[in-house]
């Protein structure tokens, strides 16, 4: 079958599901889309292990990394939108970042970056 490399399935599946794992598959999917494409960015780091654990001026780029969340066992569905993300399929197009407006600072996303789409409790950014 696919081969995935067992580092990069292994922490996008965990950030999928400590971000995302209440949110539909598309959403899922979406999240992982945008640690996907920070690796592919010249202005973030070039592994998935290291565009999760990013800080900027110590602080964490992804919530789950300071609360520990990251760590918990995912879920089937996020292995799913993990490997799928590998596979590329791509819900949010070229996006670099996410947030729940409802308890994310978005008024910065929408006044310094591209809005790309809402999925269920986040909207994604370019």
């Amino acid at each position: 079958g696919e081969f995935y490399d067992e580092d990069e399935l292994y922490w996008l599946s965990r950030i999928i599901y400590s971000e995302s794992g209440n949110q539909p598959l598309s959403g899922q999917i979406g999240v992982g889309c945008v640690v996907l494409n920070r690796v592919e960015s010249p202005i973030f780091p070039d592994s998935v292990y290291e565009v999760i654990f990013e800080r900027t001026l110590g602080t964490a780029q992804f919530s789950p990394v300071a609360s520990g969340t990251i760590y918990a066992e995912p879920d089937e569905e996020a292995v799913i939108a993990a490997k799928l993300c590998l596979e590329g399929y791509n819900t949010v197009g070229e996006s670099l970042y996410f947030v729940n407006p409802a308890i994310g600072a978005s008024g910065w996303f929408a006044a310094n970056l591209t809005f790309v789409t809402r999925i269920a409790d986040h909207d994604f950014y370019a």
